[in-house]
């Protein structure tokens, strides 16, 4: 299912109307089988959260040179549609460290409520569809089924009554790549991906090789990220200063010794002498 979305998109790589990102914490092992056909590809925690700031700043800014003038992007060579694709999303917002999974669901839900319209899509992947693995199930507007394991899962992805009309928990093991796609009318239709073989994805991608690649670099604490479009080998993900002079640390005075205040003296004496008593 992945590997036939990116396939389709991939004609309008070369050209910059459609450029891909990817979100790969399985080492990579997936995506980077396309590797040239996507600007960047995170594979670490530290990346992927630079990559979600990255896109975020590009809706931003899409955003306000939008306002007033039209309200959906129309994606043209240079100006491209941006597609974030993330193999299992779990990895990233369930099962990463604490403050990964806590920044990258921030950054998600913010750009999955504004990116559409502006030209940033997310293509998001994952095998638990529970609630408490993705938060944010919500906030897809268009959902595809594959193989589920019960009738509950069924609804919790494509909504209350598909476990009667898209009973993807019914569909074979032996029907790899079939899935149910309920459309925003309600619709159910079963579809069914072909399978990508090595061999085919690697000469996808050198067919549609992306021409602009982007470096990720972590978030630095005293900036905020942006992407350097001037650089010679194509827009680089880099750190800038905020802006914000930097506060001198504060001088610290040596304290001198306090003298004992005159209540805890005169109850000292008081015990004192009642032990001597």
């Amino acid at each position: 299912m992945l590997w036939g979305l990116v396939a389709g998109l991939a004609p309008l790589v070369p050209s910059d109307t459609i450029r891909l990102w990817g979100i790969d914490l399985k080492h990579g092992v997936e995506l980077r089988m396309g590797r040239a056909l996507f600007a960047t590809v995170a594979d670490t925690g530290p990346d992927a959260l630079a990559v979600l700031a990255a896109l975020l700043d590009v809706a931003e800014r899409r955003g306000q040179a939008m306002a007033g003038q039209v309200r959906a992007h129309t994606p043209r060579p240079g100006d491209p549609l941006h597609v974030l694709v993330i193999d299992e999303l779990a990895d990233l917002v369930a099962y990463a460290d604490r403050e990964t999974r806590m920044e990258a669901a921030r950054l998600l839900a913010r750009l999955l409520t504004k990116g559409r319209a502006l030209g940033v899509v997310v293509a998001a992947f994952v095998q638990d569809p529970r609630k408490d693995v993705v938060t944010m199930r919500n906030l897809f507007t268009q959902r595809v089924a594959l193989r589920l394991l019960s009738d509950q899962e069924s609804a919790m992805v494509l909504g209350d009554g598909a476990a009667r009309t898209a009973p993807a928990h019914r569909i074979s093991p032996t029907a790899p790549g079939t899935a149910w796609v309920v459309d925003d009318e309600g619709n159910s239709d079963r579809v069914r991906a072909d399978y990508w073989p090595d061999p085919a994805i690697r000469e996808l991608a050198t067919r549609y090789p992306c021409r602009s690649q982007i470096v990720p670099s972590p978030p630095d604490p005293q900036g905020t990220d942006s992407i350097d479009e001037s650089a010679e080998d194509g827009p680089r993900l880099r750190s800038v200063p905020s802006g914000l002079p930097e506060r001198a640390p504060r001088a610290r005075r040596p304290r001198s010794p306090r003298a004992p205040r005159a209540r805890a003296a005169a109850g000292a004496t008081s015990a004192e002498g009642r032990r001597s008593g």
